[in-house]
């Protein structure tokens, strides 16, 4: 009996307890849109490993249309003549008539239709982050303009755009790198928010923004380079309604682009194409430093693609021993999309001035030798009426950045081969264009964006670094690894975003967050002279041995 009792007595205990355990389990997940936080009646969650989120409150505050039909149980969401519909219970959807399939059903919960993120993200230009300490949805709204920046603050998560990071030349054909490829819903979480208005990205409009995997090709009317000929087929004519012999067979109703020969004479680099429009693209990177040229859409001719090596990669030959250039390789780097890749070791930094593709397909290059002096702009966030993030004591961001900013821009000063430039050297508001405008006409080497993170956790806290163009990836991780060791916070690694001043300058660029504001054990520190000495210094590090001068 009394082993019954216990039993009994154990039993009912447990389910008592079990409302406790559903209750700390069934935490909800926080929405916010464009930093200001939506109350939906129904909070999203996760399903199947994917975040399912109430669309109607999403689509309204877009300013979309939503519309139920109760017969069909179909949703509609019409933006700007954007058309989807949606059925509660299947995987298929439509956008302006084309057939999609989604992870997760649509389903209806307590009234509110509820959809995958993903397909949010995708079709209602609206980008995604997944804060994990919070369980937080960030949703970023991508406006058509070049926003204005954020003058309030206001709370800015870190958006994501799937994109390939090509953090490695591999020069061989099929080792493309795939990159920073993330998803809400649990998936590859990113786990900070960020208060600033500063920091705000877009996928707007801006001019010509510089693409990942892309570096802009020099815009002006360049004039043709004497060191490379325009060949003759870039010449000739055709009667009117003739077809050319010479140009490569058409396929998928569009004629592929073929790499014919690529030449090298200690100076110009000469890349022959034929068949079609090419759109080279550039980048750099380090540790051993490279040149990156890459031709989308184009293959290897028969007489460059036969003599590659097992790796299946050429060499072009140097006319004599370079003093800058190890060695030119090339490689079929991609089959799909087909992509040649062509790439320059160099024996020390330089710079590879890309002029406009000539007539008749004709790449060309020229190889400029390294400076005796570099110039560096720093960029402390926020300013004046932009206060930044706001500390545990009631402290701004924008005073802690400028601090820091000008203990890097006096130490570099004192370096003989650099020139430091500051964005603002005071307590002055300065649009984030301005801020590019200002590399851009100073013709920076490199652009370190200085700021301050916070969340509303207290027990969060970290170093991280951002970057956006692939030249700008090794120079992130050189200075991540300076300024984790100079902070000794917890290492939040170093992260692709889509942040404005990262995004439009065109010199490698970085955006720092040195710490949490938010966190009382790293806001101490942070407004601490000796603190902001030792991280100034690591940049400064990080600086010099990007530029090859330590």
């Amino acid at each position: 009996m009394k082993v019954f009792t216990a039993w009994f007595t154990m039993l009912l205990l447990s389910f008592l307890l079990l409302p406790v355990i559903g209750l700390a389990a069934a935490q909800p997940i926080q929405l916010f849109m464009n930093g200001k936080q939506l109350v939906p009646e129904v909070a999203p969650r996760i399903v199947n490993d994917n975040t399912i989120v109430p669309i109607r409150i999403i689509a309204e505050s877009l300013g979309s249309k939503v519309s139920w039909d109760p017969k069909l149980r179909k949703v509609s969401v019409a933006k700007e003549g954007t058309s989807i519909q949606l059925f509660i219970d299947k995987k298929q959807a439509t956008v302006d008539g084309k057939s999609y399939t989604l992870e997760t059903a649509p389903t209806i919960i307590e009234g509110n239709t509820m959809l995958p993120i993903r397909f949010v993200s995708e079709n209602l230009g609206v980008e995604v982050t997944w804060d994990e300490p919070t369980r937080s949805v960030f949703l970023y709204h991508k406006q058509k303009e070049s926003p204005e920046p954020d003058q309030t603050g206001s709370e800015d998560g870190k958006v994501k755009e799937e994109q390939g990071k090509p953090g490695n030349d591999a020069a061989a054909a099929g080792n493309n790198s795939a990159g920073n490829n993330n998803s809400a819903g649990g998936k590859n979480p990113q786990e900070s928010k960020d208060k600033t208005g500063d920091k705000e990205a877009s996928s707007g409009g801006s001019g010509n923004p510089v693409k990942a995997g892309e570096q802009p090709v020099n815009p002006g009317a360049n004039a043709p380079s004497p060191g490379c000929a325009v060949p003759q087929s870039a010449t000739r004519s055709l009667a009117p309604g003739a077809a050319d012999a010479n140009a490569p067979a058409v396929k998928d109703g569009k004629a592929p682009v073929k790499v014919q020969s690529i030449t090298f004479d200690g100076e110009m680099l000469c890349i022959q194409t034929t068949g079609g429009e090419v759109k080279p693209t550039m980048f750099k990177l380090a540790e051993p430093d490279r040149i990156v040229l890459d031709i989308p859409g184009a293959e290897l001719d028969a007489t460059l693609a036969t003599v590659v090596n097992e790796a299946k990669e050429g060499t072009v030959p140097l006319t004599e021993p370079h003093d800058i250039v190890a060695k030119i390789r090339y490689s079929l780097f991609s089959k799909e999309p087909s992509t040649v890749r062509i790439v320059i070791d160099l024996q020390k930094k330089s710079e590879l001035i890309l002029s406009d593709v000539l007539p008749g397909g004709l790449i060309s290059a020229k190889l400029a030798k390294g400076k005796d002096r570099y110039r560096v702009v720093i960029d402390p966030g926020h300013g004046g009426k932009d206060s930044g993030a706001v500390s545990v004591t009631n402290r701004f961001e924008k005073d802690l950045v400028l601090s820091l900013g000008h203990k890097v821009a006096d130490l570099l000063q004192k370096e003989p081969g650099i020139e430091a430039v500051m964005t603002r050297s005071d307590d002055t508001f300065i649009e984030l264009a301005d801020r590019v405008a200002k590399a851009e006409e100073s013709e920076a080497d490199l652009f370190i964006s200085i700021h301050a993170n916070t969340i509303n956790k207290e027990s969060v806290g970290g170093t991280e670094t951002f970057y956006w163009t692939p030249q700008s990836m090794d120079f992130a991780n050189l200075m991540h690894k300076s300024i984790v060791e100079a902070t000794g916070f917890t290492d939040r690694k170093v992260k692709q975003e889509r942040f404005y001043v990262i995004r439009n300058t065109t010199m490698p660029s970085v955006l720092l967050e040195i710490g949490f504001l938010s966190n009382p054990a790293e806001e101490a520190l942070m407004y601490q002279d000796a603190f902001q000495n030792r991280v100034a210094e690591s940049i400064v590090a990080a600086i010099k041995k990007q530029l090859n001068l330590d």
